[in-house]
């Protein structure tokens, strides 16, 4: 089993290697990735135009303009984000999510996270918080946010970007919070 396990995970994660994986080091790299998340979080009100009120009533939130992720049987998703509490950058997040199932495929989409109080957002900075297979995400369209209800006090949204991801599997996500220091 391990001898086609390790092979097939690399076959996996090669689509994957082009994906924003690196931490933002230089000034530039990081306004420009901010600039993204950014503009993916317009892209996503622009959607379903009630999030912005969802977003100002949160406590933080948290954008992923891309999340890359592949799949033939066992899959994966990586992807980087930014924590923002009170309009003020707080972090960034990278996001891992490991699969297993009866699926194929690949797929780039964006994800924001919506923080309703301190409790869960203290889960991600203590790096304590990941979604479990039961976890549910709702695809942004019009009003989409009036009808979701949060659960343990974050909200998941996924806009699809490209690809196609088909089949049922069992899925986690793990988040890993960085501090950012506001002096850079």
């Amino acid at each position: 089993m391990r001898k086609v396990l390790f092979p097939l995970l690399a076959v996996l994660a090669a689509p994957m290697v082009g994906c924003t994986t690196t931490s933002p080091n230089a000034p530039a790299e990081r306004v420009a990735m901010e600039d993204e998340a950014k503009a993916s979080l317009e892209r996503i009100q622009a959607q379903d135009p009630s999030l912005r009120d969802v977003i100002n009533r949160a406590y933080a939130y948290v954008i992923f303009p891309e999340v890359g992720e592949a799949s033939l049987g066992i899959g994966g998703a990586h992807g980087r984000g930014f924590a923002y509490q009170g309009g003020r950058l707080v972090g960034t997040v990278t996001l891992t999510e490991g699969s297993v199932g009866l699926q194929a495929g690949g797929a780039t989409y964006a994800e924001l996270l919506v923080f309703q109080s301190e409790a869960p957002f203290n889960r991600l900075r203590n790096n304590v918080f990941s979604f479990g297979a039961d976890a549910t995400a709702t695809i942004v369209k019009a009003g989409a946010a009036a009808q979701t209800q949060f659960n343990n006090g974050v909200q998941a949204y996924v806009l699809p970007k490209g690809g196609f991801e088909a089949g049922v599997a069992i899925k986690g996500q793990k988040f890993q919070f960085t501090p950012v220091n506001q002096n850079q």
